[in-house]
Protein backbone atom coordinates (compact mmCIF):
# COMPACT_ATOMS: atom_id res chain seq x y z
CA UNK A 1 0.00 0.00 0.00
CA UNK A 2 1.47 3.33 -1.06
CA UNK A 3 -0.02 6.77 -0.53
CA UNK A 4 2.73 8.80 -2.20
CA UNK A 5 1.60 11.73 -4.27
CA UNK A 6 -1.35 12.74 -2.10
CA UNK A 7 0.18 15.47 0.07
CA UNK A 8 3.72 16.73 -0.22
CA UNK A 9 4.91 17.34 3.32
CA UNK A 10 7.57 14.74 4.18
CA UNK A 11 8.31 16.39 7.55
CA UNK A 12 5.03 15.08 8.95
CA UNK A 13 6.20 11.49 8.44
CA UNK A 14 8.93 11.78 11.09
CA UNK A 15 6.79 13.27 13.86
CA UNK A 16 5.55 11.16 16.75
CA UNK A 17 1.88 11.68 17.70
CA UNK A 18 0.84 12.51 21.23
CA UNK A 19 -1.10 10.10 23.43
CA UNK A 20 -4.31 12.11 22.90
CA UNK A 21 -3.85 12.06 19.12
CA UNK A 22 -3.37 8.29 19.16
CA UNK A 23 -6.35 7.80 21.45
CA UNK A 24 -8.65 9.79 19.14
CA UNK A 25 -7.34 8.00 16.05
CA UNK A 26 -7.74 4.49 17.45
CA UNK A 27 -11.15 5.32 18.92
CA UNK A 28 -12.49 6.53 15.55
CA UNK A 29 -11.12 3.64 13.50
CA UNK A 30 -12.12 0.90 15.96
CA UNK A 31 -15.52 2.35 16.94
CA UNK A 32 -16.92 3.63 13.64
CA UNK A 33 -15.57 0.75 11.55
CA UNK A 34 -16.06 -3.00 11.79
CA UNK A 35 -15.43 -6.16 9.78
CA UNK A 36 -18.21 -7.27 7.43
CA UNK A 37 -18.49 -10.69 9.08
CA UNK A 38 -21.46 -12.75 7.85
CA UNK A 39 -22.24 -14.15 11.31
CA UNK A 40 -22.34 -10.71 12.98
CA UNK A 41 -25.95 -9.56 12.73
CA UNK A 42 -26.05 -6.66 13.26
CA UNK A 43 -22.48 -5.81 12.30
CA UNK A 44 -20.23 -4.91 15.22
CA UNK A 45 -17.36 -2.47 15.45
CA UNK A 46 -13.81 -3.73 15.85
CA UNK A 47 -13.68 -2.62 19.49
CA UNK A 48 -17.06 -4.20 20.27
CA UNK A 49 -15.94 -7.56 18.84
CA UNK A 50 -12.83 -7.47 21.03
CA UNK A 51 -14.86 -6.54 24.13
CA UNK A 52 -17.40 -9.33 23.52
CA UNK A 53 -14.68 -11.89 22.85
CA UNK A 54 -16.14 -12.95 19.49
CA UNK A 55 -14.24 -15.65 17.60
CA UNK A 56 -11.62 -14.61 15.02
CA UNK A 57 -12.52 -14.56 11.34
CA UNK A 58 -10.80 -15.01 7.98
CA UNK A 59 -11.27 -13.32 4.61
CA UNK A 60 -13.66 -16.14 3.65
CA UNK A 61 -16.05 -15.01 6.41
CA UNK A 62 -16.31 -11.46 5.02
CA UNK A 63 -18.96 -9.94 2.79
CA UNK A 64 -18.42 -7.79 -0.29
CA UNK A 65 -18.35 -4.45 1.56
CA UNK A 66 -15.34 -2.17 1.29
CA UNK A 67 -14.23 1.37 2.13
CA UNK A 68 -11.82 3.59 0.24
CA UNK A 69 -8.77 5.35 1.64
CA UNK A 70 -10.29 8.75 0.80
CA UNK A 71 -13.43 7.79 2.73
CA UNK A 72 -11.36 6.86 5.78
CA UNK A 73 -9.67 10.22 5.51
CA UNK A 74 -13.04 12.02 5.28
CA UNK A 75 -14.39 10.05 8.25
CA UNK A 76 -11.43 11.01 10.45
CA UNK A 77 -11.61 14.73 9.71
CA UNK A 78 -15.41 14.79 9.87
CA UNK A 79 -15.54 13.31 13.37
CA UNK A 80 -12.79 15.69 14.58
CA UNK A 81 -14.11 18.78 12.80
CA UNK A 82 -14.80 20.47 16.19
CA UNK A 83 -11.63 19.27 17.95
CA UNK A 84 -8.67 21.52 18.69
CA UNK A 85 -6.34 21.59 15.64
CA UNK A 86 -3.41 20.42 17.77
CA UNK A 87 -5.24 17.11 18.34
CA UNK A 88 -5.74 16.39 14.62
CA UNK A 89 -3.10 14.60 12.59
CA UNK A 90 -2.01 15.84 9.18
CA UNK A 91 -2.81 13.63 6.15
CA UNK A 92 0.64 12.04 5.74
CA UNK A 93 0.65 10.92 9.37
CA UNK A 94 -2.86 9.52 8.95
CA UNK A 95 -1.76 7.56 5.88
CA UNK A 96 1.24 6.17 7.78
CA UNK A 97 -1.19 5.00 10.48
CA UNK A 98 -3.36 3.26 7.85
CA UNK A 99 -0.24 1.52 6.55
CA UNK A 100 0.77 0.46 10.07
CA UNK A 101 3.97 2.55 9.87
CA UNK A 102 3.18 5.51 12.11
CA UNK A 103 6.01 6.18 14.64
CA UNK A 104 4.63 5.55 18.11
CA UNK A 105 5.59 7.07 21.47
CA UNK A 106 7.65 4.89 23.81
CA UNK A 107 4.74 3.94 26.06
CA UNK A 108 3.98 0.48 27.36
CA UNK A 109 0.19 0.75 27.30
CA UNK A 110 -1.40 -1.50 24.66
CA UNK A 111 -3.76 1.23 23.45
CA UNK A 112 -0.78 3.30 22.30
CA UNK A 113 0.78 0.40 20.37
CA UNK A 114 -2.17 -0.20 18.06
CA UNK A 115 -2.50 1.01 14.50
CA UNK A 116 -5.11 0.51 11.79
CA UNK A 117 -3.63 -2.85 10.77
CA UNK A 118 -4.01 -4.05 14.37
CA UNK A 119 -7.80 -3.87 13.99
CA UNK A 120 -7.95 -4.82 10.29
CA UNK A 121 -4.97 -7.07 9.41
CA UNK A 122 -3.60 -6.87 5.87
CA UNK A 123 -3.77 -10.65 5.39
CA UNK A 124 -7.54 -10.59 6.00
CA UNK A 125 -8.63 -7.20 4.66
CA UNK A 126 -7.12 -6.93 1.18
CA UNK A 127 -6.06 -3.53 -0.13
CA UNK A 128 -7.04 -3.17 -3.79
CA UNK A 129 -5.86 -0.28 -5.93
CA UNK A 130 -7.82 0.65 -9.07
CA UNK A 131 -5.81 3.81 -9.78
CA UNK A 132 -3.24 5.99 -8.04
CA UNK A 133 -6.02 7.90 -6.25
CA UNK A 134 -8.52 5.09 -5.81
CA UNK A 135 -7.59 2.39 -3.30
CA UNK A 136 -10.09 0.38 -1.29
CA UNK A 137 -9.91 -1.95 1.71
CA UNK A 138 -12.18 -4.96 1.48
CA UNK A 139 -14.47 -6.37 4.13
CA UNK A 140 -15.04 -3.20 6.20
CA UNK A 141 -18.36 -1.51 7.01
CA UNK A 142 -19.20 1.85 8.57
CA UNK A 143 -20.92 1.81 11.99
CA UNK A 144 -22.88 5.08 12.09
CA UNK A 145 -24.42 4.53 15.54
CA UNK A 146 -21.78 2.61 17.52
CA UNK A 147 -22.41 0.73 20.77
CA UNK A 148 -20.18 2.08 23.54
CA UNK A 149 -21.60 0.35 26.63
CA UNK A 150 -18.43 -1.74 26.86
CA UNK A 151 -16.18 1.35 27.06
CA UNK A 152 -18.04 4.08 28.91
CA UNK A 153 -14.89 5.76 30.25
CA UNK A 154 -13.25 5.88 26.82
CA UNK A 155 -16.46 7.23 25.27
CA UNK A 156 -16.64 10.06 27.83
CA UNK A 157 -12.96 10.87 27.31
CA UNK A 158 -13.49 10.93 23.55
CA UNK A 159 -16.46 13.31 23.85
CA UNK A 160 -14.52 15.56 26.21
CA UNK A 161 -11.45 16.13 24.02
CA UNK A 162 -13.07 15.84 20.57
CA UNK A 163 -15.98 18.21 21.11
CA UNK A 164 -18.46 15.55 19.97
CA UNK A 165 -21.69 15.45 21.99
CA UNK A 166 -23.42 12.58 20.16
CA UNK A 167 -21.46 9.64 18.74
CA UNK A 168 -24.05 8.95 16.03
CA UNK A 169 -22.90 10.27 12.63
CA UNK A 170 -24.40 10.84 9.18
CA UNK A 171 -23.18 8.15 6.76
CA UNK A 172 -23.13 10.27 3.60
CA UNK A 173 -21.62 13.39 5.15
CA UNK A 174 -18.96 11.51 7.10
CA UNK A 175 -17.66 9.68 4.03
CA UNK A 176 -17.75 12.70 1.71
CA UNK A 177 -16.53 15.42 4.08
CA UNK A 178 -14.20 17.91 2.39
CA UNK A 179 -11.58 18.99 4.89
CA UNK A 180 -9.11 21.86 4.76
CA UNK A 181 -6.16 19.84 3.48
CA UNK A 182 -8.22 18.57 0.58
CA UNK A 183 -9.41 22.07 -0.34
CA UNK A 184 -5.82 23.33 -0.41
CA UNK A 185 -4.83 20.37 -2.57
CA UNK A 186 -7.63 21.18 -5.05
CA UNK A 187 -6.62 24.83 -5.19
CA UNK A 188 -3.01 23.81 -5.87
CA UNK A 189 -4.09 21.47 -8.69
CA UNK A 190 -6.30 24.16 -10.24
CA UNK A 191 -3.47 26.71 -10.13
CA UNK A 192 -1.07 24.20 -11.66
CA UNK A 193 -3.55 23.44 -14.43
CA UNK A 194 -4.08 27.16 -15.09
CA UNK A 195 -0.32 27.75 -15.31
CA UNK A 196 0.04 24.81 -17.70
CA UNK A 197 -2.71 26.18 -19.95
CA UNK A 198 -1.03 29.59 -20.00
CA UNK A 199 2.26 27.96 -20.95
CA UNK A 200 0.67 26.02 -23.80
CA UNK A 201 -1.09 29.13 -25.13
CA UNK A 202 2.27 30.93 -25.38
CA UNK A 203 5.12 30.28 -27.78
CA UNK A 204 5.51 26.50 -27.59
CA UNK A 205 7.50 24.07 -29.71
CA UNK A 206 7.03 20.31 -29.47
CA UNK A 207 10.65 19.48 -30.24
CA UNK A 208 10.06 18.55 -33.90
CA UNK A 209 10.03 22.07 -35.33
CA UNK A 210 6.30 22.69 -34.89
CA UNK A 211 5.38 26.19 -33.80
CA UNK A 212 2.73 26.99 -31.24
CA UNK A 213 0.16 27.80 -33.93
CA UNK A 214 0.68 24.52 -35.75
CA UNK A 215 0.67 22.57 -32.49
CA UNK A 216 -2.66 24.14 -31.47
CA UNK A 217 -4.10 23.51 -34.93
CA UNK A 218 -3.22 19.80 -34.71
CA UNK A 219 -4.64 19.72 -31.19
CA UNK A 220 -7.94 21.18 -32.44
CA UNK A 221 -8.06 18.51 -35.16
CA UNK A 222 -7.54 15.78 -32.59
CA UNK A 223 -10.30 17.22 -30.37
CA UNK A 224 -12.63 17.39 -33.38
CA UNK A 225 -11.86 13.78 -34.20
CA UNK A 226 -12.39 12.59 -30.63
CA UNK A 227 -15.70 14.46 -30.37
CA UNK A 228 -17.14 12.63 -33.40
CA UNK A 229 -19.67 9.92 -32.48
CA UNK A 230 -18.55 6.37 -33.21
CA UNK A 231 -20.80 3.68 -34.56
CA UNK A 232 -21.69 0.91 -32.14
CA UNK A 233 -22.12 -1.53 -35.02
CA UNK A 234 -18.97 -1.34 -37.19
CA UNK A 235 -18.27 -3.81 -39.99
CA UNK A 236 -15.93 -6.70 -39.18
CA UNK A 237 -12.47 -5.98 -40.55
CA UNK A 238 -8.92 -6.95 -39.75
CA UNK A 239 -7.98 -3.38 -38.79
CA UNK A 240 -9.59 -0.51 -36.90
CA UNK A 241 -9.66 2.66 -39.02
CA UNK A 242 -10.85 6.14 -38.06
CA UNK A 243 -11.22 8.76 -40.83
CA UNK A 244 -12.12 12.40 -40.26
CA UNK A 245 -13.83 14.73 -42.71
CA UNK A 246 -10.49 15.93 -44.09
CA UNK A 247 -7.47 14.03 -45.28
CA UNK A 248 -6.42 13.10 -41.73
CA UNK A 249 -6.40 9.33 -41.26
CA UNK A 250 -5.00 7.00 -38.64
CA UNK A 251 -4.86 3.25 -38.57
CA UNK A 252 -4.41 0.96 -35.59
CA UNK A 253 -2.32 -2.05 -36.46
CA UNK A 254 -2.85 -5.39 -34.82
CA UNK A 255 -0.21 -5.32 -32.11
CA UNK A 256 -0.04 -1.55 -31.56
CA UNK A 257 -1.84 0.64 -29.00
CA UNK A 258 -5.37 1.78 -29.76
CA UNK A 259 -7.05 5.03 -28.66
CA UNK A 260 -10.82 4.90 -28.32
CA UNK A 261 -12.51 8.32 -28.75
CA UNK A 262 -15.07 9.83 -26.39
CA UNK A 263 -18.21 7.72 -26.52
CA UNK A 264 -21.45 9.50 -27.34
CA UNK A 265 -24.32 7.50 -25.89
CA UNK A 266 -26.74 6.87 -28.79
CA UNK A 267 -30.50 7.15 -28.73
CA UNK A 268 -32.70 4.06 -28.61
CA UNK A 269 -33.48 4.35 -32.32
CA UNK A 270 -29.78 4.19 -33.13
CA UNK A 271 -29.40 0.91 -31.27
CA UNK A 272 -31.37 -1.00 -33.87
CA UNK A 273 -29.85 -1.10 -37.34
CA UNK A 274 -29.19 -3.63 -40.06
CA UNK A 275 -26.03 -5.63 -39.52
CA UNK A 276 -24.23 -8.54 -41.07
CA UNK A 277 -23.73 -10.06 -37.60
CA UNK A 278 -26.46 -12.57 -36.74
CA UNK A 279 -27.33 -13.10 -33.10
CA UNK A 280 -29.61 -15.72 -31.57
CA UNK A 281 -31.16 -16.31 -28.16
CA UNK A 282 -30.87 -13.64 -25.49
CA UNK A 283 -27.96 -12.02 -27.34
CA UNK A 284 -30.40 -11.09 -30.11
CA UNK A 285 -32.05 -8.61 -27.74
CA UNK A 286 -28.80 -6.68 -27.34
CA UNK A 287 -26.69 -4.80 -29.84
CA UNK A 288 -23.83 -5.81 -32.09
CA UNK A 289 -21.02 -3.47 -31.17
CA UNK A 290 -17.24 -3.30 -30.82
CA UNK A 291 -15.71 -5.99 -28.58
CA UNK A 292 -14.45 -3.30 -26.19
CA UNK A 293 -16.44 -0.27 -25.14
CA UNK A 294 -20.10 -1.36 -25.21
CA UNK A 295 -21.59 0.85 -22.52
CA UNK A 296 -24.68 0.92 -20.28
CA UNK A 297 -25.53 3.85 -17.97
CA UNK A 298 -28.18 3.86 -15.25
CA UNK A 299 -29.51 6.69 -13.06
CA UNK A 300 -31.06 6.69 -9.58
CA UNK A 301 -31.97 9.51 -7.20
CA UNK A 302 -28.53 9.64 -5.58
CA UNK A 303 -26.12 7.83 -7.91
CA UNK A 304 -25.10 6.82 -11.40
CA UNK A 305 -24.33 3.27 -12.50
CA UNK A 306 -22.30 2.25 -15.53
CA UNK A 307 -20.95 -0.98 -16.95
CA UNK A 308 -18.53 -1.43 -19.82
CA UNK A 309 -17.65 -4.55 -21.81
CA UNK A 310 -13.89 -5.15 -21.57
CA UNK A 311 -13.24 -8.68 -22.87
CA UNK A 312 -9.61 -9.71 -22.87
CA UNK A 313 -8.51 -6.79 -20.66
CA UNK A 314 -6.00 -7.56 -17.92
CA UNK A 315 -7.43 -6.88 -14.45
CA UNK A 316 -4.18 -6.17 -12.60
CA UNK A 317 -4.17 -2.67 -11.08
CA UNK A 318 -0.83 -1.96 -12.80
CA UNK A 319 -2.44 -2.85 -16.15
CA UNK A 320 -5.89 -1.32 -15.64
CA UNK A 321 -7.06 1.95 -14.09
CA UNK A 322 -10.29 3.91 -13.75
CA UNK A 323 -10.22 7.68 -13.21
CA UNK A 324 -13.48 9.51 -12.46
CA UNK A 325 -13.58 13.31 -12.51
CA UNK A 326 -15.97 15.52 -10.58
CA UNK A 327 -17.66 16.69 -13.80
CA UNK A 328 -18.72 13.10 -14.55
CA UNK A 329 -16.04 12.20 -17.09
CA UNK A 330 -14.76 8.62 -16.80
CA UNK A 331 -11.42 7.50 -18.21
CA UNK A 332 -10.50 3.81 -18.41
CA UNK A 333 -6.98 2.70 -19.36
CA UNK A 334 -5.63 -0.79 -19.79
CA UNK A 335 -4.19 -3.30 -22.19
CA UNK A 336 -5.68 -6.23 -24.04
CA UNK A 337 -4.14 -9.66 -24.41
CA UNK A 338 -3.86 -11.62 -27.60
CA UNK A 339 -2.03 -10.86 -30.82
CA UNK A 340 -1.18 -12.55 -34.09
CA UNK A 341 0.38 -15.54 -32.34
CA UNK A 342 -1.14 -17.30 -29.33
CA UNK A 343 0.71 -19.84 -27.19
CA UNK A 344 -1.30 -22.42 -25.28
CA UNK A 345 0.89 -24.78 -23.30
CA UNK A 346 3.12 -26.53 -25.85
CA UNK A 347 1.11 -25.41 -28.88
CA UNK A 348 1.53 -22.24 -30.94
CA UNK A 349 -1.45 -20.87 -32.88
CA UNK A 350 -1.16 -18.38 -35.73
CA UNK A 351 -4.39 -16.42 -35.83
CA UNK A 352 -5.90 -16.42 -39.33
CA UNK A 353 -9.27 -14.92 -38.36
CA UNK A 354 -9.67 -12.22 -35.71
CA UNK A 355 -12.63 -10.13 -34.63
CA UNK A 356 -11.54 -9.22 -31.10
CA UNK A 357 -9.73 -5.97 -30.38
CA UNK A 358 -6.02 -6.04 -31.33
CA UNK A 359 -3.56 -6.58 -28.49
CA UNK A 360 -2.05 -3.50 -26.89
CA UNK A 361 -2.90 -0.47 -24.80
CA UNK A 362 -6.23 1.33 -25.00
CA UNK A 363 -8.02 4.33 -23.52
CA UNK A 364 -11.79 4.57 -23.16
CA UNK A 365 -13.53 7.81 -22.14
CA UNK A 366 -17.17 8.73 -21.66
CA UNK A 367 -19.32 11.12 -19.65
CA UNK A 368 -21.94 10.42 -17.02
CA UNK A 369 -25.14 12.52 -17.15
CA UNK A 370 -24.02 14.91 -14.39
CA UNK A 371 -21.36 15.84 -11.79
CA UNK A 372 -20.30 13.24 -9.21
CA UNK A 373 -18.22 12.83 -6.07
CA UNK A 374 -15.16 10.83 -7.25
CA UNK A 375 -14.42 9.71 -3.68
CA UNK A 376 -17.74 7.85 -3.41
CA UNK A 377 -17.31 5.14 -6.03
CA UNK A 378 -17.88 1.40 -5.83
CA UNK A 379 -15.98 -0.35 -8.67
CA UNK A 380 -16.19 -4.02 -9.59
CA UNK A 381 -14.36 -5.84 -12.38
CA UNK A 382 -16.48 -8.93 -12.90
CA UNK A 383 -15.11 -12.31 -13.98
CA UNK A 384 -17.16 -12.18 -17.21
CA UNK A 385 -15.19 -9.20 -18.55
CA UNK A 386 -17.64 -6.49 -17.47
CA UNK A 387 -16.34 -3.52 -15.48
CA UNK A 388 -19.07 -1.76 -13.51
CA UNK A 389 -19.23 0.98 -10.92
CA UNK A 390 -21.68 2.99 -8.83
CA UNK A 391 -20.81 6.68 -8.34
CA UNK A 392 -22.64 9.00 -5.95
CA UNK A 393 -23.98 12.22 -7.48
CA UNK A 394 -22.52 15.52 -6.37
CA UNK A 395 -24.78 17.47 -4.03
CA UNK A 396 -25.24 20.97 -5.42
Amino acid sequence: MNFQGRYDDPMTLTRIPSSDQLFLLNFIMSTYLGPDVYSDNPRRSASQRLAEGLPPYTSKNLGASFISISQLESLYYYVLRRAHPALVLEPNMLHSYLEGNLPLPSLELLEYCRQFTSFFPLNIHEHKRYSINNEVIKGIVLIDDPVTSHMKEDAERFKSISGVANLKIDKIRSLSYEHGYQKRKKDHEQNSMKNSEETISGSVSNGNGYTSAKFQENNRKMQHLNSMPISLSPPVTSMITHVSEGAFKRTCKRDGPALMPLIIVPSMDQYFSDSSIILNGTAKKGIAGPPIGVLDIGVSKVAYFFRVALPGVRKDYCEFSCEIQSDGKVHLQGSTSGGGTIKKRSRVFHMTFQQLCPAGAFTLSFSLPGPVDPRLVSPNFRSDGIFEAVVIKHES
